[in-house]
């Protein structure tokens, strides 16, 4: 994986199939700042009623559509080539997370995020599910 801007820390290469963007996935997800400080959730997002929090707000577990408008940009980018079961662990530079004015009061202006995320599983959602 060669991203400007996102640079891989670690990875443990999963045994599933490829992760395809538009699908939806079980995934397991923490954020921090650089300096190590870990980003919490208020509240789990993705499909309401098949997220949660874990880690005091840490670790958000959710069923997500891989997409630009559910993953931030160094983080959509970060997750390339990625396979069912694996996980990775992302430098990401502010211009593909959160930029200049971050995301107050947790994420300050020009933030380097450091994102560990994990793909658990390929969901199948039924019509009424949407």
């Amino acid at each position: 994986m060669k991203r400007p801007g996102v640079k891989l820390i670690e990875e443990e290469v999963g045994a599933g199939e490829i992760v395809e963007r538009g699908r939806i996935y079980r995934l397991r997800l923490k954020l921090w700042l650089n300096n190590g400080d870990p980003l919490r959730w208020d509240q789990p997002c993705g499909f309401i009623d098949r997220a949660r929090l874990e880690d005091d707000g840490a670790t958000l577990i959710t069923d997500l559509r891989i997409d630009r408008e559910s993953l931030f940009a160094g983080l959509y980018q970060g997750i390339e080539g990625m396979r069912i079961g694996g996980r990775r662990k992302l430098k990401i530079s502010p211009h593909l997370a959160y930029g200049e004015t971050g995301l107050p009061p947790g994420i300050p202006r020009d933030a380097v995020i450091v994102a560990d995320i994990e793909f658990i599983e390929e969901r199948i959602l039924l019509e009424e599910e949407h």
